[in-house]
């Protein structure tokens, strides 16, 4: 959200607040109808059926689920890792991501980017005094940004409503992070309008602690422009179960026959049919091409996977035996897709860092370590050929370094440290072996007749 930083030049005011928060809430009906998509409550749900005695199947195909669970597992199925030039030491910024486990953290946050569009993280300080991170729902979120080419962070805004046992609204509470404060305002009833400041509290990590982490530059979902689609393919697959349905309920057209009601049920159990000459019956019903059926369904898979850059893994054509070069291939437009996100995740992670630094730096914890210092890898979620890695390795052996070669291995998760343990139990090794030479010297029978001579 944009905002003239002369608008707040007295002040962050309730009343300007509760504009904001106003004018965020328009965003609410559509983060429900994403949110609705991926749990599966679909359009088709709310189809009537045309008359009482027609079949209303609703078949939901969960498209957005699987885009966005694809997307989420390759993206951070394995933990994003973190490595500083040989000047700077990270270790204590990396052990508080790990008491925490950040991991997990950054797994929740690209869900919420795929399906919002948007994510947002807020960083604070525990009872301990120390740095925390915590995932905030994109309803109850935003950061203003100063009206500039640069869209430098001024404040972010964390709101939400107070209800009781009950479900009545019992006030609201805003929270606004500066880059030196928070102030919390608050209200006993429900109104944003009628909020009053209620505390400052001075922060140390230097800059806005709320960080948003963008999809794309429209901060749209990864299945957000796809829904037309779904929609139809679910209307194609529950009409196709509604017609099988009505095919099985269809009208028995009977000629030269005359019965009654009676006769009927009697027909229906005993399946005994008598009639006069020239006497016919037949069903009534439309003929189901299940061909032309197959053929849309088809189209409307594939339209759905292509345009969402998302492959269908269960395709034939993702076989056993394809090596990793073949898969890649396969694979070429979701990587860019995915590539694309890593980008603008790289550069939320950034923010992360920089404030982590910050407060850390503060408390004499580690020094002071630029971003552009620090490189941040990530490491997809694929089935890889081990023995093509391996083999890639070894070839280039001498000409890139241990560490750059380790970082190749999708089992080892900080190639630094790896290459210094592999280093420490080669000397080990050699120490050892030394040892047992020195053994082997020592215990060597002395040749008396060399002596002699």
């Amino acid at each position: 959200m944009i905002i003239n930083e002369e608008l707040i030049a007295g002040g962050i005011t309730p009343q300007i607040l509760a504009k904001l928060i106003e004018k965020h809430q328009t965003t609410h009906e559509r983060f429900n109808n994403l949110h609705n998509y991926y749990i599966g409550e679909h359009a088709i749900k709310n189809r009537l059926k045309v008359s009482k005695d027609t079949a209303n199947n609703k078949i939901i195909c969960n498209h957005s689920k699987y885009i966005t669970d694809m997307i989420q597992s390759y993206l951070t199925g394995n933990p994003v890792t973190y490595s500083a030039s040989e000047e700077y030491d990270i270790e204590a910024l990396k052990n508080a991501y790990l008491e925490q486990d950040i991991a997990s953290l950054d797994s929740t946050l690209v869900k919420a980017m795929s399906i919002y569009g948007r994510a947002y993280e807020l960083i604070y300080a525990d009872e301990r005094s120390q740095p925390r991170s915590l995932k905030l729902n994109p309803q109850n979120a935003f950061v203003c940004y100063a009206q500039s080419a640069a869209e430098r962070p001024v404040f972010g805004v964390y709101y939400y409503k107070r209800y009781d046992l009950d479900g009545y609204c019992k006030g609201v509470v805003c929270q606004v992070y500066t880059d030196t404060q928070i102030f919390t305002y608050k209200s006993n009833t429900d109104s944003w309008a009628g909020m009053s400041l209620e505390g400052i509290v001075r922060h140390y990590f230097g800059a806005v602690p709320l960080i948003e982490y963008r999809n794309n530059e429209e901060r749209q979902g990864d299945f957000e422009q796809l829904i037309p689609l779904i929609d139809a393919y679910n209307i194609l697959m529950s009409d196709r179960v509604n017609d099988k349905e009505q095919f099985v309920d269809a009208f028995l057209f009977l000629v030269n026959c005359d019965i009654d009601g009676e006769q009927a049920k009697k027909l229906r159990q005993e399946r005994i049919f008598m009639g006069y000459e020239g006497a016919k019956a037949e069903y009534l019903s439309k003929v189901l091409n299940e061909a032309d059926t197959k053929v849309l369904r088809d189209d409307l898979k594939d339209d759905i996977h292509r345009l969402s850059h998302v492959p269908d893994l269960s395709d034939e054509s993702f076989g056993n035996n394809l090596s990793g070069v073949a898969i890649k291939y396969k694979l070429l437009g979701f990587e860019q897709h995915v590539k694309n996100k890593e980008r603008n995740f790289t550069r939320s992670l950034r923010k992360r860092f920089e404030l982590y630094n910050t407060f850390l730096a503060l408390k004499s914890c580690m020094q002071t370590v630029p971003t552009h210092r620090v490189e941040i890898v990530f490491t997809y979620n694929l089935p890889a050929n081990e023995l093509e890695v391996a083999q890639m390795i070894s070839y280039l052996q001498g000409l890139a370094s241990n560490e750059t070669l380790l970082e190749q291995l999708s089992f080892v998760g900080d190639a630094k440290e790896e290459a210094e343990l592999a280093k420490k139990e080669q000397a080990e090794s050699q120490r050892a072996e030394m040892e047992a030479m020195d053994y082997r010297d020592y215990r060597k029978p002395i040749n008396t007749n060399e002596h002699a001579e």
